[in-house]
């Protein structure tokens, strides 16, 4: 019991919820809540049934904590799922690679879809999970653990998940004009006549130097895939 202000910081921060947001809640101020979670004082009998409820959890998590194996096995099942993710991404950028070689050699429309996607989608993602993965895995060996729950963490976390949109947004008119371009084609439109992507310059710039930097750098995008595991995301 005498990790009750260890316990309820843990719980909290697995809620996702701010020093404010528990204090909001409990009808205290976010000192009292500090207080508890380092140990300067303890909630009484009413206010540790009001912590439980507000955390939704029971209140001998709050005064024994959660037991580790049991939040072992969570951690190992969160590694395990992106681990899936990543085989399967590889999975999907290796099996067609000769038939997309072949392809873009003989110049088939809708090759060009397929690199886009390989490039500009599929090969970030794959970094972007793996990052998110190498952190996860730390966490596991006790190395590392995620930024405690803040206001700012909160709008960070937005913040790169605004910049990844952004940046699918990006892609899609590109995408979507290969996809035309293939039902065309199946429709037996002349080549010369498929419909190609609106050469708006400043568009045309920057997307033709992501995708050259995303060709020779696709491993930069672990970068945000750890940031946003350091962020928490997703959220507990």
């Amino acid at each position: 019991m005498r990790d009750i202000g260890k316990n309820i910081r843990s719980l909290r921060e697995k809620k996702g919820m701010t020093q404010e947001a528990l204090a909001e809640a409990l009808f205290v101020t976010r000192q009292t809540v500090s207080n508890y979670e380092t140990g300067r004082s303890r909630p009484d009998i009413d206010m540790l049934l009001k912590i439980a409820q507000v955390l939704e959890t029971d209140v001998n998590q709050v005064l024994y904590g959660l037991p580790a194996q049991q939040d072992r096995q969570r951690e190992v099942r969160r590694l395990a799922v992106g681990c899936l993710i990543v085989a399967a991404i590889f999975l999907m950028l290796t099996l067609p690679a000769p038939l997309l070689s072949e392809m873009l050699m003989r110049r088939y429309v809708g090759a060009m879809l397929v690199s886009g996607l390989a490039t500009g989608l599929l090969k970030p993602a794959l970094w972007l999970v793996l990052g998110w993965c190498a952190l996860q895995g730390l966490r596991l060996l006790q190395v590392i653990r995620p930024l405690e729950e803040r206001a700012w963490i909160t709008w960070a976390r937005r913040g790169v998940l605004l910049l990844l949109a952004v940046y699918v947004v990006l892609l899609l008119p590109s995408l979507v004009v290969g996809l035309i371009q293939v039902i065309q084609a199946g429709l037996g439109v002349p080549y010369d006549a498929l419909v190609e992507v609106p050469q708006i310059p400043a568009y045309t710039w920057l997307m033709n130097r992501l995708w050259m930097f995303l060709v020779f750098h696709p491993q930069v995008c672990a970068i945000p895939g750890a940031a946003l595991w350091l962020l928490r995301f997703p959220k507990d």
